[in-house]
């Protein structure tokens, strides 16, 4: 999906108008919302757009002081590059904005779908459109590109839910996911913290908002920082993630590109604030994070440079500090302002709108933090997946559940279930190289011990070794034991739960029993992990659910029994 993403990005240089407000995408705005970006391309004029970048580009090159030959000739060159950019765009863009009606696009990133490995969906209006439309707006895409084929942009990675075209920039199997998201979502309250940040750029062309909810706070709490990140640094990003309410920033191209300035076309981000005084705290650790980065780059390169003939001015670095701090926001109340300052007008209109696209994205590793977390927790649930899909084929081909371990002739443990399921992972050559009639941890079965079972480990744990594990003489009873055996029902029996501590794959005993079970996620037994506020449990009928640390034991019992017969409910 690069190759939508480089049109997306050619639809914002090359087709913003002024924006109206969010209101189309309402119904796609939840609590939970952390991003949004939107631009509408109405009231387009392409030639003033292609001459303005003329302009700009000129502009730019005589600020450098071009010499009269040199600048007619790079002129000349971008004179023939923008009228390639323009053949090769405008048909596309009047075919998508005028025959089909297409006059704005939203980028949406939901922690709800961030879950589910899906990082943001393109949102499209589709009120009222066909097959007919799809088609033509398919091919339309493709041709923005003038190599890519249609297949590219298939019906695959795209879904068709109520008012919207929603692209899935992720595997195809994830659309019934967002479908999903769709019918389900509860539209944001006038107040939430992601439309405040919107009103605050409702009169900008290109709005972009970030929020924090409290889902990504709680996660932000608990995600660990590298060890070698500065303790200044450190504290900087926990404290701004628990008390930025949200962010905004706008993108004014036409002031960029030379013309007159709209209301505020300076400001380039506004932060909210809890309160006032978390603003004033956010500006003083700021400055002193400026004055570390330039004290920690002074104290290298003098190192660095101690036996070398040149050394750099102190100058250049008490310049470097004094440009970093135009830089800093104006503090208003609870709210920092991050303004374009002196001449850096002009700077940005020669490079367009990078610095803010720079400062946007810093505004979300609050975020992406959280986003790695939930890919990870999405990796795991992956996993356990795969496991219980392996314990449904060893049961087709054998008629039975693989037993919790196999014995030798005197009845002692040889290997775990885990091993029995390597062929249904598809790993029938470990699997054959195995003396599965020697104990797991004979000679010649121990050079295996440290072999990783990518579906075996959960990504969130830092700790080597397998964290997945069954539940001693219940599914996984030494034996046999068919399905019809589980008589509380497949969807209500615990096939697999996570372990925070490690061990190797092949032990035969490192399975918790159902009293192990019983005393709780993260509450001083084995069963938990370390994704923040629970753990991933397997269901024999090849669900995966994430159950929270305060999940009563007595449901939890019941999970653990194959025919307990209780009644609960999750």
């Amino acid at each position: 999906m690069r190759t939508f993403t480089r049109v997306v990005l050619c639809f914002v240089l090359l087709t913003i108008s002024r924006a109206v407000a969010q209101e189309t995408f309402a119904p796609l705005i939840t609590e939970n919302c952390v991003a949004f970006i939107h631009v509408d391309f109405r009231k387009v004029d392409v030639d003033t757009v292609r001459a303005s970048l003329q302009k700009a580009g000129e502009d730019f090159m005589k600020g450098l002081a071009f010499d009269d030959r040199s600048f007619k000739a790079t002129a000349r060159e971008l004179t023939v590059e923008l009228e390639k950019l323009d053949v090769l765009v405008r048909p596309h863009y009047e075919k998508i904005t005028k025959e089909l009606g297409i006059n704005e696009l939203a980028i949406i990133a939901d922690m709800e779908l961030i879950t589910q490995n899906i990082p943001f969906v393109v949102a499209v209006p589709w009120k009222d459109k066909t097959d007919e439309h799809f088609e033509t707006f398919i091919k339309t895409l493709a041709g923005l590109t003038d190599s890519v084929p249609p297949s590219d942009f298939g019906d695959t990675n795209f879904a068709r839910v109520d008012n919207f075209l929603l692209l899935v920039p992720q595997h195809p199997e994830l659309r019934k996911n967002v479908t999903d998201w769709t019918k389900s979502i509860t539209p944001a309250s006038a107040n939430a913290p992601i439309l405040e940040a919107l009103k605050s750029v409702s009169d900008a062309e290109v709005k972009f908002a970030v929020a924090v909810p409290e889902q990504v706070r709680t996660m932000i709490k608990t995600a660990p920082l590298p060890g070698d990140v500065p303790l200044e640094v450190r504290n900087f990003l926990m404290y701004a993630a628990q008390k930025i309410q949200w962010a905004s920033a706008s993108l004014t191209l036409s002031y960029l590109l030379g013309g007159e300035p709209s209301k505020n076309a300076n400001v380039l981000m506004t932060v909210k604030m809890a309160k006032p005084a978390d603003a004033r705290m956010i500006y003083g650790m700021l400055e002193s994070l400026i004055d570390l980065g330039i004290n920690a780059a002074r104290f290298g390169a003098e190192m660095q440079m101690r036996d070398a003939d040149f050394q750099i001015p102190p100058l250049a670095f008490q310049f470097a500090k004094g440009f970093l701090r135009t830089l800093l926001p104006d503090v208003e109340d609870d709210l920092l302002i991050f303004r374009v300052k002196g001449d850096m007008v002009g700077l940005m209109r020669g490079h367009t709108a990078i610095s803010v696209a720079g400062t946007g994205v810093a505004l979300l590793l609050p975020a992406v933090q959280a986003a790695r977390e939930a890919a990870r927790r999405m990796q795991c649930t992956n996993n356990i997946k795969q496991i219980v899909l392996a314990i449904h084929n060893h049961h087709d081909v054998h008629n039975v559940l693989p037993p919790l371990y196999t014995v030798d002739a005197n009845g002692k443990p040889l290997h775990s279930w885990r091993v029995q399921l390597l062929p249904y992972l598809g790993y029938q050559v470990i699997y054959e190289a195995i003396r599965r009639d020697e104990p797991w941890d004979s000679e010649h079965n121990r050079q295996f011990h440290n072999m990783r079972i990518p579906a075996y480990t959960c990504p969130s744990n830092p700790n080597q070794g397998c964290t997945y594990v069954g539940i001693v003489g219940e599914g996984f009873k030494p034996g046999t034991r068919t399905f019809a055996a589980i008589t509380d029902g497949m969807s209500n029996t615990l096939a697999i739960i996570e372990v925070k501590e490690g061990f190797c794959w092949m032990d035969p005993t490192a399975d918790i029993t159902l009293d192990e079970l019983v005393k709780g996620i993260n509450a001083g037994g084995r069963a938990g992990s370390f994704h923040p506020g629970g753990c991933n449990i397997g269901m024999f009928d090849g669900s995966v659910r994430f159950i929270s640390d305060t999940i009563d034991k007595a449901v939890l019992r019941a999970l653990g029994t194959i025919a307990g017969g209780e009644a609960f409910s999750l």
